[in-house]
C-alpha cells in the first residue's frame, strides 16, 4: 500500500510451496503403522474409529491404496475361515453395478506382520457406460488377514486407476503391505486398547 492511498494491493507474489519430498515416510494411526511414499495424500473415513476404520493412500496420479480394519469377532461370526472371508470379498467385487466379469489370477498365502494372510489379484472387466459396448479393465489386489493381539481383521487393497504411473503396481502394493505393522512387537504390552 502506498502512503496516503487506502487501496490494498491485491497482486500478491506467489508463495513458494514446500519442495516435494522424495522417498518414504512412516504413517501411523490407532496402532496401525506403514511406510508410504512421501508425496502421497492420506484420506480418512470421517466415521472411522479405533475399533473400525478405513484409510486411503492416494498416489499423485490417483492410484489408491486402502487399509481397512474392524473387530475380529465380527469377521469370525460371519466367516468360518480366512478363505471364506476372501471369497465373500471377491463376490462383492463381482456384484458391482458396472462389472461384467472378473478373473481371479492369483491367490497366494503369505505372512503380514507374522500373520497368515491371503493375497488375491482380480481383473474386473467393466462396462464403460450405460449404452456403450466398450469394456475397460481394472486391476485389484487385496490382502486379508486376522490379528489376534489387537482383535482386528485387516483388508489391504488397491485398485489401479492410472496404468502409466507405476511400471509394476503389484510390487508397489506388496511393498506397502509387507511393511504394515498391526500390533506391538513387544508381547508384554498385550495389544492396543479397544
Amino acid at each position: 500500500m502506498r502512503q496516503g492511498d487506502n487501496k490494498t494491493d491485491t497482486s500478491l507474489e506467489p508463495i513458494d510451496e514446500a519442495p516435494v519430498k522424495v522417498g518414504k515416510e512412516k504413517f501411523a494411526v490407532y496402532g496401525v503403522e506403514l511406510e508410504i511414499p512421501a508425496d502421497w495424500r492420506v484420506e480418512f473415513n470421517p466415521k472411522g474409529t479405533r475399533r473400525k476404520a478405513d484409510v486411503v493412500f492416494q498416489s499423485p496420479q490417483g492410484n489408491r491404496f486402502f487399509v481397512s480394519w474392524g473387530p475380529l469377532a465380527d469377521a469370525q461370526k460371519r466367516f468360518k475361515t480366512l478363505e471364506e472371508h476372501r471369497d465373500y470379498t471377491i463376490q462383492r467385487v463381482k456384484k458391482g453395478p458396472d462389472v461384467r466379469s472378473i478373473d481371479v489370477s492369483d491367490q497366494t498365502q503369505l505372512q503380514i506382520d507374522g500373520h497368515s494372510a491371503i493375497l488375491s489379484h482380480v481383473t474386473a472387466k467393466l462396462q464403460r457406460g450405460m449404452i456403450s459396448r466398450g469394456v475397460s479393465q481394472r486391476q485389484i489386489w487385496s490382502i486379508l488377514f486376522y490379528c489376534q493381539p489387537t482383535s482386528r481383521y485387516y483388508v489391504v487393497y488397491c485398485m489401479q486407476r492410472d496404468s502409466d504411473e507405476f511400471e509394476d503396481l503389484s510390487s508397489v502394493f506388496r511393498s506397502i503391505a509387507d511393511g504394515l505393522k498391526c500390533h506391538p512387537s513387544d508381547s508384554l504390552t498385550g495389544g492396543f486398547p479397544q
